[in-house]
């Protein structure tokens, strides 16, 4: 779905962005263009209708989550109640038309729903799905759409070539997302973590916020949990500290790193009305502050994410029927698949909950198998005889270098010690 009609008066948001319209991304897109093409956006004779454009980027966010969210429940009504914690990734796509000036569309390509982690004993074949937090669904969708966009990149048609989200980089292997591609990301709650604990007078005071996990139903500490429960039980890093991750890594992965640059998140549309935002804010942009000496490996970074505060789209809360369940989905899907929270795993027919269960698409298993397809696709010899998942992520070395020492400057950071979970990686199918 490309671009929604958004209301001018009904929806009503405040861009958190540092500066003035239209939003640094777009700024820097408009001097390139200036440079090398002509384009209504890099205009500087346009700065009021450019600014215009720009104040409707956080309603164009809510209202395509919600069109497609009313789309696929349309025959599924009795999960309505599921999308009290929705998160979805929106691309948004510059092309110039025929007169040379640059229009936009939106797409939704991934979405996740849910607020609940499976809590029993570790299990060691990839077939469970563990956080089913609406963000952590909502990219394990993304990586999912990631390998069907790869797939068109092996097509022998250019029509399917062109019509994909990545292009080659000059000098080089891995793909990157095309120019004029930003991804988008609509929250409607604060991530889980400790953030939902923070108040704004605590920042200065107590800048060393420790690392979050869900275990047995509970978030903790990691510094709380014994080694004990670590090594034995389900834990899940919380949403704010993996949003942190993600600032330095992309949101890819490691097992997608074998063939893309890392994908940032360009911007947050946070749909939450209880929480300070600016608290978001701090927390992505300034927690880590990097500098120079920390020496990411190319092209890893750590990206500032823009924020704003946008309209939401459904109730904040979930009946208690609906607790345990989880909705993801992604462009191609031709349905919503349902997760039972329970038993970390998909119901056999969404139509009629209760009658058996299947490992998820969204599983690890799942992801190897994709992973697999690419690089058979891609001729990746190479990557076709990497057979535990846990080594196949492992080879990915500019990825892994920039994991370790993102974990070294979190340990320097007194920000605690990113929990590992290596045992529930070592499976080969």
């Amino acid at each position: 779905m490309e671009g929604a009609n958004c209301p001018e008066a009904s929806l009503v948001a405040r861009p958190f962005w540092r500066g003035q319209s239209p939003p640094p991304w777009k700024e820097e897109e408009g001097q390139q263009q200036q440079q090398h093409q002509p384009c209504a956006r890099g205009n500087p004779g346009l700065p009021q209708e450019a600014a215009e454009r720009e104040s409707f980027h956080q309603e164009r966010c809510a209202v395509i989550t919600k069109v497609v969210c009313d789309k696929l429940l349309a025959e599924q009504p009795a999960f309505q109640g599921c999308l009290g914690n929705v998160a979805a990734f929106v691309l948004e796509q510059g092309a110039a038309d025929s007169q040379g000036a640059c229009k936009e569309t939106y797409e939704l390509v991934a979405l996740g729903a849910g607020d609940v982690c499976y809590e029993g004993w570790m299990e060691f074949d990839g077939r469970k799905l563990h956080d089913l937090h609406g963000l952590v669904v909502a990219r394990r969708a993304l990586m999912r759409y990631f390998y069907k966009q790869l797939l068109l990149c092996c097509s022998q048609d250019p029509a399917a070539f062109e019509q994909g989200i990545f292009c080659p980089v000059e000098g080089g292997e891995p793909l990157r997302l095309k120019p004029r591609c930003y991804l988008h990301l609509y929250l409607s709650q604060m991530p889980h973590g400790a953030m939902k604990k923070l108040h704004t007078p605590l920042l200065k005071s107590n800048p060393s916020v420790d690392l979050h996990v869900n275990i047995k139903g509970r978030l903790k500490p990691v510094s709380h949990c014994s080694p004990t429960m670590l090594s034995t039980h389900v834990y899940c890093a919380s949403g704010s500290d993996k949003l942190t991750r993600w600032t330095v890594l992309g949101v890819q992965g490691a097992l997608l790193s074998h063939f893309l640059h890392p994908v940032y998140i360009t911007s947050i549309v946070l749909a939450d009305p209880y929480h300070n935002h600016d608290i978001l804010y701090w927390v992505l942009n300034e927690h880590l502050h990097p500098g120079p000496e920390d020496g990411f490996p190319e092209p890893y970074g750590h990206k500032k994410i823009y924020l704003f505060e946008g309209p939401p789209m459904a109730p904040l809360s979930s009946p208690t029927e609906c607790g345990a369940l989880s909705l993801n989905w992604c462009a191609g899907d031709e349905m919503l698949e349902c997760v039972n929270g329970a038993v970390g795993k998909a119901e056999r027919d969404i139509a009629n909950p209760g009658g058996g269960s299947r490992p998820s698409r969204l599983c690890k298993a799942a992801m190897l198998k994709s992973f697999r397809k690419v690089a058979q696709e891609m001729k990746r010899e190479d990557l076709m005889l990497l057979s535990p998942y846990h080594e196949a992520k492992v080879q990915a070395t500019a990825y892994q270098r920039a994991k370790l020492q993102l974990y070294t400057h979190l340990s320097v950071r007194d920000l605690s010690k990113w929990p590992q979970k290596q045992l529930v990686d070592n499976f080969c199918r």
